[in-house]
């Protein structure tokens, strides 16, 4: 997967710019505040996600335009394939001038991964915010995971608003079966499918941690299950639902006193650990922001051994807080996909071995080409 041209007009600070990048490494330098994490959320929606920033649609165009248009093309190793976003009044999309229902359809046709600043979160915070991760990255390989987690959303909340009527209504206690029944079918398979994935991506992170790090420090990865003990295999087996169906019955006092459902993947997490101990608890920022780095592009290197295909890696402010040996490995060893990185200090394109470098400005884009970070 490769960009071949970028264009944006009115997103953001972004008014007017073209992008043609290195197949290889693209360094995008500048202040804060000039347009670069602008450039990468751009590209990023083009994923069929929403923005990693989390603002609405409106503040995406620029003060006092109507629209703002995003177009992309990219070689999807087959093809030269073009997409185009509008965002207004109504948002819409087109993919190889086939209008698409909406931007999420865009899913699948363009695949990227995108660290932010904004991700160090799943390492210091709570573990909703890990789920959220784990959820994310696995719904780029299952499509029909969304589906799964949504259906099981929405038993849950039932489950939970019966407890708290069950509270005032001794009688209804016997009709919570039905949930649970349910409850612990789509909890199995949401299970399964988190662990199978940390089981797969796990092997991608240690490597690239690995790398990072110099061989100086080792990443582990454990999916912590409030429903199951342990997983000595990832089948889906009436014995694993049973097993979930009663650890719900065994909680169900509790839960009826506490007004909703204490054990379940709602309430999971993902263990980070560096050489044995807690990431979030003993590790500093550079090893946390590693430490997400490395699961970011393990992330993508499992996606091409399910796809086939390198998905495009954006990097967003990604080189504060690292010392220069994990700068340099980002910035000169990931050698296989087209990368996206942006910093503000102007020294690191002088370390860039090959590659492009651009500098950004007032929304401006300016190419200081090849020949000045390519090595002889």
């Amino acid at each position: 997967m490769k960009i071949t041209e970028f264009k944006a007009h009115n997103f953001r600070n972004l008014q007017d710019i073209v992008l043609t990048p290195d197949p290889g490494i693209n360094l995008i330098y500048g202040q804060n505040a000039q347009g670069k994490t602008n450039l990468i959320e751009a590209i990023w929606l083009f994923s069929g996600e929403k923005s990693f920033r989390g603002n609405k649609d409106s503040r995406m165009i620029w003060f006092e335009e109507q629209f703002a248009t995003l177009s992309l093309s990219f070689d999807d190793g087959e093809r030269e394939q073009h997409a185009q976003i509008r965002l207004g009044e109504k948002n819409s999309c087109t993919l190889n001038r086939v209008e698409q229902k909406s931007l999420s359809a865009l899913a699948g046709a363009f695949q990227c991964v995108v660290f932010s600043p904004t991700h160090l979160a799943v390492v210091q915070g709570g573990p909703s915010l890990r789920r959220k991760f784990l959820d994310s990255a696995i719904c780029q390989i299952r499509p029909d995971y969304h589906g799964y987690l949504g259906q099981y959303e929405r038993v849950l909340a039932q489950r939970n608003s019966l407890l708290k009527e069950i509270a005032r209504y001794s009688y209804l206690r016997d009709t919570i079966e039905v949930w649970d029944r349910q409850l612990a079918k789509l909890g199995t398979i949401v299970t399964i499918l988190r662990q199978d994935y940390v089981c797969k991506v796990e092997k991608f992170a240690k490597h690239s941690y690995a790398g990072i790090s110099s061989d100086r420090e080792q990443l582990g990865l454990s999916y912590q299950s409030t429903a199951f003990d342990s997983l000595l295999d990832h089948a889906y087996t009436q014995d694993k639902v049973d097993c979930y169906f009663s650890r719900l019955e065994e909680s169900l006092d509790q839960d009826i006193r506490q007004g909703f459902t204490g054990i379940g993947v709602h309430r999971d997490d993902l263990e980070l650990l560096i050489n044995g101990l807690a990431v979030k608890t003993y590790g500093s920022q550079g090893q946390q922001r590693s430490t997400i780095l490395a699961l970011k592009l393990a992330e993508a290197r499992l996606l091409k051994s399910i796809t086939g295909n390198h998905p495009v890696i954006l990097l967003d402010d990604v080189m504060s807080e690292l010392d220069i040996s994990r700068q340099d490995y980002l910035l000169n060893h990931i050698r296989e996909n087209q990368v996206f990185i942006t910093c503000c200090d102007s020294s690191n394109t002088l370390r860039l071995q090959s590659g492009r470098v651009f500098h950004i400005d007032g929304g401006k884009l300016l190419d200081e080409e090849s020949a000045k970070c390519t090595s002889t």
